[in-house]
């Protein structure tokens, strides 16, 4: 129970802004609008640096004009909290719930999410000082007050301490060949409201490839990649390719590591648009101008796969947001009067991404491309060198860069070669080559990998795509050194988060070699 205070996104900016106003939330319950750069969690761990008593966040979207109410976790990190770093398997190690490890895991002061109607009304009975000027956009109107005011609000948070079991479900097709080597096709099955978008949408895409792939395994056709027990990821996993919400509105939105970039396009390429039957999703792709999105956030189920082991991935959606996220409106009703009445958007998502499993199963050389990776780099080494104007070198960035792009262009003349080899008659030595190559290239990821982490948020170890540990961070990519600049660090400091990245390109240079250890 308390007065209420203002704080627009609840960044520490924000914050910044309201202490020059005089303005404290020590002892305040604060009312936050849902922003573009902090999610959930991280806006309730600065409320409870900042000393306030609780956390009421709202979405001015409103569901689409629908009067949702946003749901989602303000758990901090992400995977089974009293399992940290392994498996959280039935009879294996467990953290008691009062460990410090598991316990700082979640906020100490509560939150809840709140409407936008519900909202509107507590901001309308604010006192105070008005709201900087910066914060006036949206629905905040030139004159708000950001408190605290007159009026009490009184917040009963009803909530539960329990462990629950939770279960994957995992069906696999034993390949032909090679057959200590997948590729993992995944989607998330649980959903906060009734879920026709998020994940059902794409848990039935899911299902579909399931009796396609059913199909042609009675037609004859087996994968020449696989494994019965998926016990070493890192060792073993091919690619994994994510579909959250397979559908969510109009447009096809992908995001992947650049590696994997043309094999997507390729897949593009050979499925019908569901909205204009004379193109392909690649033609309409193009002319939206849409670019392929490298994955640094962390909201999706690809983001264990790839930021923690190191795993080539891709994730893809049709539709580039839609109002009622996470809301109760999130419905099967929704679905066929707003994103796919027809569902013609599911079936070419299930399309894409059927073709991407069968195309990277039954490639004899793997088909990644790391020129693109290469040149990718170089475009990230090009925004940090402007970002820091000269203060500090990216020279040891431009030496790995360079010698990655050379790596990368001998290994796909090898895969050229070896791949026109594969398709003549069947000869062991050249068999144990491919395999060999397509070691090296399903390794290269890894090598970006770092065993420390990143800063502050240490179960991130991919050093060029990850999470930033500050929310101010201005780059999407080299997390470590967004931080080192985002936080006004030293040159010393910047300079040794530069050299990570390169030991980390060094190695994916050796794996691609292939004198990774």
């Amino acid at each position: 129970s308390g007065t209420v205070v203002f704080v627009n996104h609840g960044e520490e900016r924000d914050y910044r802004a309201l202490e020059v106003i005089g303005v404290s939330v020590r002892g305040c319950l604060v009312l936050a609008r849902k922003g573009e750069t902090l999610g959930r969690g991280a806006i309730v761990k600065i409320a409870e640096t900042k000393g306030a008593l609780g956390v009421l966040i709202y979405d001015e979207s409103d569901g689409g004009g629908l009067g949702g109410i946003e749901r989602g976790t303000v758990m901090r990190g992400i995977g089974d909290p009293v399992s940290p770093g392994w498996p959280g398997v039935v009879g294996g190690e467990k953290l008691r719930l009062e460990d410090d490890r598991v316990s700082r895991r979640f906020p100490k002061i509560p939150s809840l999410p709140l409407s936008l109607h519900n909202a509107e009304i507590i901001l309308a009975s604010l006192d105070g000082s008005r709201a900087p000027g910066e914060w006036r956009t949206g629905r905040v109107r030139s004159s708000q007050r950001v408190g605290p005011g007159r009026v009490v609000v009184n917040m009963t948070l009803q909530g539960e301490m329990k462990m629950k079991k939770i279960h994957n479900v995992v069906a696999t097709i034993r390949g032909s060949e090679e057959p200590d080597r997948f590729v993992i096709l995944g989607n998330h099955r649980d959903a906060w409201t009734y879920g026709a978008v998020d994940p059902n949408s794409g848990t039935s895409a899911l299902l579909d490839i399931g009796r396609r792939f059913s199909l042609l395994l009675e037609s004859g056709w087996r994968p020449q990649w696989v494994e019965e027990h998926v016990l070493n990821l890192g060792a073993s996993a091919v690619a994994y390719l994510n579909v959250d919400c397979a559908v969510q509105g109009s447009g096809f939105f992908a995001g992947a590591t650049p590696q994997l970039d043309s094999v997507l396009v390729d897949a593009l390429k050979l499925v019908q648009d569901p909205d204009d039957v004379t193109l392909t999703v690649e033609e309409t792709f193009k002319s939206q101008n849409n670019n392929i999105e490298r994955l640094s956030r962390v909201d999706s189920d690809f983001s264990g796969f790839l930021h923690h082991a190191g795993i080539p991935s891709i994730d893809m959606y049709y539709g580039a947001d839609y109002p009622v996220y996470h809301t109760a409106f999130d419905s099967y009703d929704w679905m066929i009067r707003n994103a796919d009445p027809l569902f013609h958007r599911h079936v070419a998502m299930a399309g894409i991404w059927g073709l991407l499993g069968i195309i990277l199963a039954d490639e004899p050389v793997l088909p990644f491309d790391y020129i693109s990776y290469a040149e990718q780099l170089q475009a990230h080494r090009d925004a940090v060198s402007k970002l820091l104007e000269g203060k500090v070198s990216v020279d040891p960035l431009s030496v790995a860069i360079q010698e990655f792009s050379l790596v990368a262009k001998e290994v796909a003349d090898e895969a050229k070669k070896l791949k026109e080899q594969a398709y003549s008659k069947y000869d062991v030595a050249v068999a144990a080559k491919r395999r060999e190559l397509n070691d090296r290239m399903m390794l290269a990821e890894r090598g970006f990998l770092d065993s420390e982490g990143i800063k502050g948020k240490e179960w991130f170890k991919h050093l060029v795509y990850g999470p930033a540990a500050e929310p101010e961070s201005k780059l999407g990519f080299f997390p470590g050194i967004a931080d080192a600049i985002a936080t006004n660090s030293s040159d010393g400091s910047i300079k040794h988060e530069i050299w990570r990245v390169t030991r980390a390109i060094q190695r994916a240079s050796k794996a691609l070699k292939g004198g990774f250890t």
